[in-house]
């Protein structure tokens, strides 16, 4: 009985101690610079190793007269000895975001971004992580501009197809966003939506682009339609080329401002990649359903909304036509640089354009609608 007690009194204590290290340690984190952190975590790792050491030591020497802290015994030896374990790779994890955090352009991170950003570990609903490299394999590759395109033998005649919307998208987001550093990219073509979903689990949906790992992906719909010019099939691949393809452009600028590219709401990332995807192409006004866009901010938002019954890809494109058509082009670039000044998306909108979201929310359906019927 007496054993039994000294069990769960060391079970007790691990979990206590296990709290009590993650509380400290994400309100150290959170409280001091990243250069500070980085510092600070390696030095916590190294410790907590040594501590993993010392417990092997008294593995061998020690096992039953081992006593430290409310540790006692073996089961004490055991409990304090994965404790060290587990703070070990919780101190990785941190390390990982906080190199994550050093790396980027911005380091001008408000509290609760910061620990939206150290939770990303316990958020629900996580995407899995697709296998390009799976998914490239025993395809034909050919380069052009910045671009890797991987295609299979009989997607060949896509070819020059793709090469002239990159240059169109290259065009338009240049026009829009200036000169751009650009990064290898990966351009993957998908034989049909159905295998896009099988291979990235991205539901409803004919393109995606990922940041982290600089790849785009698009689904053929009809080759023949597409290699033959009929619609809908060609309009919807080059459209969707030239929108997951301003996406990269987009965030590739946004980081060379200084910024997080999640500062910028979704709904502005979604309406850029849907005008230069949608350039130049004259369109009836479609009633919908809308939402506000302050609920159209981050990727969980955004596929709230847009799985249900809210078209939030017109939304958004009528948003930044509303932009484009009062103030010009150039108010696309205007609002991420102000964004950059302020750290803020709304001060910065509102700085660029003398109005606020919510003045945009009354406005741009308006336009719509009359630019609709006159067409």
């Amino acid at each position: 009985m007496k054993k039994i007690k000294l069990i769960f009194r060391n079970l007790i204590s691990f979990f206590i101690s296990f709290y009590l290290i993650i509380v400290f340690l994400l309100s150290l984190f959170l409280l001091v610079s990243i250069q500070v952190s980085l510092v600070i975590n390696i030095m916590m790792i190294l410790f907590s190793f040594g501590l993993f050491c010392f417990c092997i030591y008294k593995f061998v020497y020690a096992k039953r007269s081992f006593h430290l802290l409310y540790f006692k015994g073996l089961s004490g030896l055991l409990s304090f000895t994965f404790l060290t374990i587990t703070t070990f790779f919780v101190l990785i994890f941190f390390f990982s975001i906080n190199l994550m955090i050093s790396n980027e352009p911005s380091k001008n991170l408000t509290l609760e971004e910061k620990f939206n950003l150290y939770m990303i570990l316990f958020r629900e609903n996580q995407t899995s992580q697709t296998n390009y490299n799976a998914i490239k394999e025993n395809k034909l590759v050919q380069s052009y501009l910045n671009v890797e395109i991987y295609y299979e033998p009989d997607e060949r005649d896509l070819l020059p197809i793709i090469k002239q919307n990159l240059d169109t998208a290259d065009s338009i987001t240049t026009s829009l966003f200036g000169s751009v550093k650009d990064n290898e990219i990966d351009l993957i073509l998908h034989p049909s939506t159905e295998e896009l979903y099988e291979s990235t689990k991205l539901f409803e949906t004919m393109g995606y682009f990922d940041d982290p790992n600089d790849t785009l992906g698009v689904a053929i719909s009809d080759l023949e339609e597409i290699v033959t010019d009929r619609m809908p099939g060609t309009f919807y691949f080059q459209s969707t080329l030239m929108h997951e393809y301003t996406h990269y452009r987009l965030q590739a600028f946004i980081k060379e401002q200084g910024l997080f590219v999640y500062k910028v709401p979704l709904w502005f990332h979604e309406g850029v990649a849907e005008f230069v995807g949608m350039y130049n192409v004259t369109q009836r006004y479609y009633p919908f359903r809308e939402t506000s866009f302050t609920k159209l901010v981050t990727h969980d938002d955004w596929e709230k909304y847009r799985l249900k019954d809210y078209d939030v890809y017109l939304q958004s494109l009528y948003a930044i036509q509303y932009i484009v058509n009062q103030y010009g082009e150039t108010m696309i670039k205007s609002i991420i640089e102000e964004t950059a000044k302020a750290n803020d998306f709304n001060e910065g909108f509102t700085r660029a354009t003398g109005i606020t979201i919510d003045d945009l929310q009354a406005l741009y359906l308006v336009e719509a609608k009359q630019t609709g019927d006159e067409t």
